[in-house]
């Protein structure tokens, strides 16, 4: 399961840095998000993401990416965190 990953500090370290608080994007963002990344990588990811200009979705989505390949996770750690994301955000994770 997800928290499985916590294992690795720069895990941690991303999901104390995402924080919580409520999130500017869908579900329907975070599927289309994770499914991009599984596909392409973090780039493909941010491609995604890029369709949502302009909007607090977007500017949120890239926040996350942005952290995640700050600290250098793998495309396998990112795509659980993002299919995670909402537990994050609301502090149960």
């Amino acid at each position: 399961m997800a928290k499985m990953i916590i294992k690795d500090d720069s895990v941690a370290r991303v999901i104390e840095e995402i924080g919580t608080g409520s999130a500017c994007f869908t579900q329907g963002n975070i599927d289309d998000l994770r499914e991009a990344l599984r596909k392409g990588g973090y780039t493909a990811a941010e491609v995604k993401a890029a369709q949502f200009a302009g909007t607090d979705a977007y500017t949120d989505l890239l926040r996350v990416m942005e952290i995640m390949r700050r600290h250098n996770l793998s495309p396998e750690a990112a795509d659980e965190i993002l299919k995670n994301i909402f537990q994050i955000k609301e502090g149960h994770w």
